[in-house]
């Protein structure tokens, strides 16, 4: 299996748990620190809660992993 694939389902599981709010204070702590891990776009989190109309899990997921960094 490709191990992108992987991290994308991965990472669409946490943001739909994260999104559940039912995640315990050190559940959500953890849960950040894995997508920052996982998410190459630093802007992940400003799409998961300033976005509008808001993007369902898989699109911010989508959005983060299309990320190129400028290259200087």
């Amino acid at each position: 299996m490709n191990e992108n694939l992987g991290e994308r389902d991965y990472a669409v599981s946490l943001i739909a748990e994260m999104r559940t709010g039912s995640a315990s204070d050190e559940r959500q702590q953890s849960i950040v620190l894995e997508l920052d891990r996982i998410l190459p776009d630093p802007n992940y989190w400003d799409y998961m809660v300033d976005h509008m109309p808001e993007m369902t899990p898989e699109e911010i997921v989508e959005k983060a992993f299309s990320y190129k960094p400028i290259l200087l």
